[in-house]
């Protein structure tokens, strides 16, 4: 392994290799300045800030172990960034009755790593489970999976599924691309619940299996000799060309870019944007694939005190100065949000004017509401002052700096605002489900837009982002629109008064639009391949040794 433990296990401990010297000792420059043919062999080393938790069934996958499961676990479909499945287990498929019925067609010969075959039946088995959990074992139904209208699974012959709804499912096909519709063995669908955690005890049919696991620590895999069944979407054939990949947690994201500088990785993830430019200009690759799914920013909780009312959401969304959060936390990888959606999402609607930075806007909308300044700045209304706290999110890793500018920005329209930065045991504790608190950052990725129809209420079991419940009638309206369209035409119509009307009510603020993964790493990785949630696929990557 091209990885030198020892050194690599001082370099953790803090004893900073130097990289002087670096980018002549491994001629980056010239790596980069031509393509070579794939050459098979070698090992790479993915820095990561988290291995916690994700080796259960559905939700328990995060953005961290779910780098893991992309190499280890195959989907029924790839979905590229612009939300087009296309085939993978599943080969071909046709869609009947107004995409309510769906016939899945899947590879022959393909294989789980325990020997089983990935036929039809076990095909059924995972999407039973995607759609209903299985609460004695405490596994929740996965949550973008269409289950309010799902009504079964049947087995047509060895290698052929029917999937049928009832009612149009628009989302059904680009869902089985999600990263956490992922296919597992038998064995692993029917672990007892206290074995549910054990990486080594999940089992999928991917490119590479667990060669070795410790907890919150590493995972190391192999790749499979057998493996021939890779995505369309990856020109690459047979068993995959690595041999090895490392997943090493380092939580510090700045240890991470060290790391990678002294050569003692191949992967970072998520490291500050400040440290980009330098290891661009050391001939690093920076990669921000597009992801489908909700920009970055604020869903508003209406029941927080004074966030019922709509001029308050409404002076805090023109009260947000965007470009400077752009300008002064980011680089140019990141760009202007216009909407609540992503901007490569084809339904995306361009909201820009409802997103101007219009501090005079803010102050007029908070004086004919009664908000009238204080003494101190703030303002005050019967006696209360429009002042709250907000929490930056310890997922994300620039949370607290774009927090310290909104608390600034917000000052200047008389809105007081507390910055707490806590770990994400007390986040989970204190946030969440806590109604005195306005503004949760968000930063999700899906595969198809029809989701937005599931966060609007708690209608038919959706997220219910804005804690209306089912008060709103028109949001009501649209999430029952969105789940009833027959067609992607008339859902886009739908969808984009969606956008119109969450953004103008002020119900979510953006901030940028979404990189919620950001990979650095060395020249010498070739072939990598992402997908629509912006999730890496490392079978067909290669190193140009």
């Amino acid at each position: 392994m091209h990885l030198n433990r020892r050194t690599f296990t001082g370099l953790l401990g803090g004893a900073l290799i130097a990289a002087a010297g670096f980018a002549s000792g491994l001629g980056l420059a010239a790596a980069g300045a031509q393509e070579t043919k794939r050459q098979s062999g070698g090992e790479i080393t993915f820095l990561i800030a988290s291995l916690d938790s994700g080796w259960s069934l559905n939700e328990k996958v995060d953005i961290y172990t779910g780098q893991v499961w992309g190499q280890i676990a195959d989907k029924l479909v790839h979905v590229d960034e612009k939300g087009e499945p296309t085939p993978w287990i599943a080969e071909r498929w046709e869609v009947q009755d107004n995409y309510s019925r769906f016939i899945l067609h899947l590879k022959k010969n393909v294989t789980f790593s325990d020997g089983t075959p990935v036929d039809a039946a076990a095909v059924a088995a995972n999407i039973e489970i995607w759609a209903k959990g299985d609460a004695a074992r405490g596994v929740g139904r996965l949550g973008l999976f269409p289950s309010a209208t799902y009504k079964g699974t049947e087995v047509i012959d060895a290698h052929t599924v029917r999937v049928d709804f009832s009612a149009p499912t628009l989302s059904f096909l680009p869902t089985l691309g999600y990263h956490k519709t992922l296919l597992r063995a038998p064995a692993s669908l029917n672990l007892k619940a206290e074995e549910l955690g054990d990486l080594k005890k999940q089992i999928g049919s991917g490119p590479f299996v667990v060669e070795s696991w410790r907890e919150g620590d590493n995972v190391v895999l192999r790749k499979r000799p057998d493996y021939d069944w890779g995505p369309a979407a990856i020109d690459h054939s047979g068993p995959a060309s690595l041999d090895r990949i490392t997943f090493k947690v380092v939580k510090e994201a700045a240890l991470r870019g060290s790391a990678l500088e002294a050569g003692q990785a191949d992967i970072v993830l998520n490291i500050p944007p400040h440290e980009l430019g330098g290891l661009r200009g050391k001939g690093f690759k920076v990669i921000a694939p597009d992801s489908l799914g909700f920009v970055s920013g604020f869903r508003v909780n209406v029941k927080a005190p004074n966030f019922s009312e709509a001029a308050v959401r409404q002076a805090i969304q023109h009260g947000i100065n965007r470009r400077e959060i752009l300008d002064t936390v980011f680089t140019d990888d990141w760009k202007p949000a216009r909407s609540f959606i992503e901007a490569n999402v084809p339904e995306v609607a361009d909201l820009s004017d409802l997103l101007t930075h219009d501090p005079e806007k803010s102050r007029k909308l908070l004086d004919e509401a009664g908000w009238k300044p204080g003494d101190d700045g703030v303002r005050v209304k019967d006696g209360k002052k429009l002042r709250f706290n907000l929490y930056a999110s310890p997922w994300v890793s620039t949370s607290k700096q774009v927090g310290e500018l909104v608390v600034q920005q917000l000052r200047e329209i008389g809105v007081g605002v507390t910055l707490n930065v806590v770990d994400i045991a007390t986040f989970n504790a204190r946030v969440r489900n806590n109604d005195t608190v306005p503004l949760f950052e968000v930063s999700r990725s899906f595969l198809d837009a029809g989701v937005a129809g599931r966060v609007l209420t708690d209608l038919h079991g959706g997220d219910n982002w804005f804690n209306y419940d089912q008060s709103n009638e028109t949001l009501n309206g649209f999430a029952k629109a969105i789940d009833d369209a027959v067609d992607y035409e008339s859902r886009a119509k739908i969808l984009k008064d969606v956008q119109q009307y969450v953004i103008g009510q002020g119900l979510f603020i953006p901030t940028t639009q979404l990189i919620q993964r950001l990979f650095v790493q060395s020249p010498k990785v070739k072939g990598d391949v992402y997908s629509g949630a912006a999730y890496p696929l490392y079978y067909g990557a290669w190193l140009d040794r």
